[in-house]
């Protein structure tokens, strides 16, 4: 964890197998993690080391075999408002309802104590911070899919999450998006001081976004290395250094 942040997040010994044609193939093996508040931490590897098992496992979608996540010392044992979850998948937005209903919806059924109003004015808040005011009464078919994205983003953030979970979000889009929605993150979770935990296999993004980045290794299926971005002078020197770690 990042010196003078307080731990938020915590995965102590997770081991998570599954079976298949009646043999237990590991996917997580004892991966222990801590994570502060406000950080932005990236767990950069190889596709099929196991990195959205974990993500899951954190969001409480799935229990480990072993081990625990707690999350501000409480174990996570079932999805929450507290860990909520951006998708690869494009069509996370309701269809039938517009861009800020959206949004509005999902603090209706999270936050029943907020008014109206605080509804109102927090989803054009959030939808202003992801760069699409001028798209809240559009339906999510009329958007493309970076600012489909967004829009789950900003949905997700209005809820005030402890943390959010990314699941290689950016994956699909075209270059130009993909930048967009990168400095649309980075910048919404340090304005709000939202902790992120963003899973990926590009090595490119996970130098641009993480304070930290793990490397979920494919052979051990554990964190087998963890960078820290302002220990190396330029963001080509750590991308180097991931390179050399993940050959």
């Amino acid at each position: 964890m990042i010196e003078g942040k307080t731990e938020l997040l915590k995965l102590n010994q997770i081991k998570k197998n599954f079976v298949k044609d009646g043999e237990i193939f590991s996917v997580l093996d004892g991966v222990s993690l801590s994570v502060g508040e406000g950080e932005f931490f990236v767990l950069l590897g190889r596709s099929g080391c196991g990195k959205t098992t974990l993500l899951r496992t954190v969001g409480g979608f799935l229990t480990p075999d072993e081990g625990e996540v707690l999350l501000s010392g409480e174990r996570v044992t079932k999805p929450g408002v507290s860990q909520m979850m951006v998708f690869q998948d494009f069509n996370q937005l309701f269809p039938w309802m517009t861009l800020k209903k959206n949004l509005i919806y999902a603090m209706k059924k999270a936050r029943p104590g907020m008014t109206r109003e605080e509804r109102n004015q927090t989803a054009e808040r959030f939808l202003a911070a992801a760069g699409l005011s001028e798209f809240a009464n559009q339906y999510p078919a009329g958007l493309s899919g970076g600012m489909k994205q967004r829009g789950a983003l900003a949905r997700a953030l209005c809820l005030n999450p402890k943390v959010l979970l990314m699941d290689e979000p950016f994956s699909s889009l075209d270059y130009l998006s993909r930048q967009t929605a990168r400095q649309t993150v980075l910048r919404m979770a340090q304005e709000t001081g939202c902790t992120v935990l963003l899973v990926t296999h590009d090595i490119e993004e996970a130098a641009e976004l993480g304070d930290r980045i793990g490397i979920l290794d494919v052979t051990s299926h554990r964190i087998s290395a963890i960078y820290k971005a302002e220990e190396y002078e330029s963001k080509d020197v750590l991308v180097n250094m991931l390179k050399q770690e993940l050959l």
